[in-house]
């Protein structure tokens, strides 16, 4: 592709076929995301790669986490708490979830999430409906590779700046060959259940997932939020 089409047609696929990709093409995206600049070529990043048997027991795991959330937050008081604390289903990763967004990125998340649940047509008030759909992120979309991709600790900020740079090159690498990615934070809610599947150094910590596969018609693949404009995120001349 052209690099402006590249640009263009990236968005967060959430939908697959199942069609499998090659490790041949799974090292190449990751090749080209080696491109990526990095401060001082620290190149602060590692990478999980699951497919197949390994990919659906990661994805067993989490969604019995996410199970368990979901009965747990539909309790109300005291023994909400309690279960909350004996259930395990408490956050596990490495980095405190966060969706506590200052109000103008929360108009825009909102916004965000409008659109999405329109097209699917899934009505404001249907949370089981909701529910359902969110639970499709842990088992990655039925994507055939999943990715886990982690930032060194002990630079953890501008790890996690170089890490994105890294990202947007895998994902853009991905475009330009005809596959689809959604990038997950939402997996590393409970990143303490993936480490046991990799042999991972403790000073890596993980910020998020990537699922990767082949797009497939699916309406939700249609859906791209609005972006902001050049002109709202400049600042002006003092």
């Amino acid at each position: 592709m052209e690099f402006q089409d590249v640009l263009t047609k990236r968005n967060s696929t959430r939908d697959f076929t199942d069609q499998e990709v090659s490790d041949d093409l799974i090292k190449t995206l990751l090749a080209d995301a080696l491109k990526a600049p990095s401060s001082s070529n620290t190149q602060s990043y590692r990478v999980a790669i699951a497919k197949g048997a390994t990919k659906d027991k990661i994805a067993e795991a989490l969604l019995k986490k996410y199970d368990k959330g979901i009965e747990i937050q539909r309790l109300k008081g005291v023994s909400k708490i309690v279960r909350g604390i004996t259930s395990g289903a408490l956050p596990n990763g490495d980095f405190k979830p966060d969706i506590h967004y200052p109000s103008e990125q929360k108009r825009r998340a909102i916004e965000c999430g409008k659109g999405l649940y329109g097209v699917l047509g899934i009505e404001r008030h249907d949370r089981a409906a909701r529910d359902a759909w969110m639970r499709k992120n842990f088992e990655f979309f039925n994507a055939p590779v999943a990715m886990f991709i982690f930032v060194h600790g002990e630079r953890a900020e501008y790890s996690a700046l170089d890490t994105g740079m890294f990202l947007q090159n895998l994902m853009l690498s991905a475009t330009d060959k005809g596959l689809g990615t959604c990038a997950q934070a939402s997996v590393a809610m409970w990143g303490g259940d993936v480490r046991p599947f990799f042999d991972i150094e403790d000073k890596y910590k993980l910020i998020c997932g990537v699922c990767l596969g082949y797009p497939s018609n699916d309406k939700i693949n249609s859906f791209q939020p609005e972006k902001r404009t050049v002109e709202e995120i400049c600042f002006p001349v003092a």
